[in-house]
């Protein structure tokens, strides 16, 4: 038997954190389908690269059907069903929420021209070919469940059973106040960060935050003109190498999050890990696996403003000792490759 892994798409951010971790417990005889725009990145000796654009992935998923055995195993690490049906057993790593547009409640017409509507259409055709879906998190467990009808083997993964809380770097003086580690995307909230700086240097009130923006973002973003037209204590940090880049929590004192939707909440994980002062939206994803130190209203300006304050006032205090919950009924990523794959 041989298991194929079908990555193709996954290149930076979480998908790319998904897909190291595959890599380092494969075997000699997996072999991997990986994206052209990493391919002087990764390293293992069972890899095939190729572009991600509708008409190769068309021919690859085509040349699979005639390649595959009986007994292989396709796993897609990308999230999406295939669109044929193949005669091996199908898994389906889900963890493309933003396909569906009720769970981030966009316009209608921004979502129809979208990407994520042509990704809804191939879950709905691909759905029915799947033998296995594994997930992250209750949420998306959840969000499944509405979605597809009948299911046989729906399982959550734990993939952060690894992290150890490192209390090292607790009582030291940090760098900055704050870190909100997040692309530009429409659902991480971005403008309620704005909005809450500029009505705190109204006050007087000048945490240093730092942001996590590629250039294209920080451009597009204005970054340099907010910060000199409302005089904010706003920096950023930009690092692909997700090992290099977690470091940069050892300068932060307490992390903001404030995405609108999420499935997992990533960086929620990581601060807890580096011990951060965390606060994050009253959502359920916020609370599925920490109990942040404050929680606010998504909707409310004043709300996190006084959230801030609360944390600076307090020298970022905490209450009681921080902690990572798992479901009862998680698999361990390791559980599912040498046991259940």
């Amino acid at each position: 038997m041989t298991k194929y892994f079908y990555a193709i798409g996954l290149h930076k951010d979480g998908g790319l954190n998904i897909l190291n971790r595959f890599l380092n417990l494969a075997n000699e005889n997996d072999k991997f389908l990986i994206d052209e725009r990493l391919k002087n990145r990764i390293t293992y000796k069972n890899c095939s690269y190729y572009s991600n654009n509708i008409f190769n992935l068309f021919f690859i998923l085509l040349n699979l059907k005639k390649k595959l055995k009986p007994n292989d195993h396709l796993i897609f690490l990308n999230g999406l069903p295939p669109i044929f049906k193949y005669k091996c057993d199908i898994s389906i790593i889900f963890q493309n929420a933003n396909l569906f547009r009720e769970f981030y409640k966009i316009n209608i017409i921004k979502w129809l021209f979208s990407k994520d509507s042509l990704r809804y259409l191939n879950f709905i055709i691909g759905k029915k070919n799947v033998d296995n879906w594994y997930v992250f998190s209750p949420v998306a467990k959840k969000m499944l469940e509405l979605k597809l009808k009948k299911y046989f083997n729906l399982k959550i993964i734990n993939f952060y059973n690894n992290l150890n809380l490192d209390y090292s770097y607790e009582k030291k003086k940090k760098k900055f106040d704050f870190i909100y580690p997040a692309s530009l995307m429409d659902h991480k909230n971005h403008d309620l960060l704005i909005k809450c700086l500029i009505k705190l240097a109204d006050e007087k009130i000048f945490p240093s935050v730092l942001l996590t923006l590629n250039n294209k973002e920080k451009i597009k973003f204005n970054f340099n003109y907010k910060i000199k037209k409302y005089n904010l204590n706003l920096y950023n940090y930009f690092e692909e190498d997700q090992n290099k880049f977690v470091e940069v929590y050892k300068k932060c004192s307490g992390l903001l999050y404030l995405s609108k939707n999420e499935t997992i909440g990533l960086p929620l994980l990581e601060a807890i890990n580096y011990k951060l002062f965390i606060i994050a939206p009253d959502l359920v994803y916020a609370k599925q696996f920490i109990k942040p130190n404050i929680t606010f209203n998504i909707n409310s300006v004043n709300d996190l403003c006084n959230s801030i304050k609360s944390s600076l006032k307090s020298n970022f205090e905490k209450k009681e000792r921080q902690q990572i919950y798992f479901h009862p009924n998680s698999i361990t990523i390791n559980e599912l490759i040498f046991k259940i794959l």
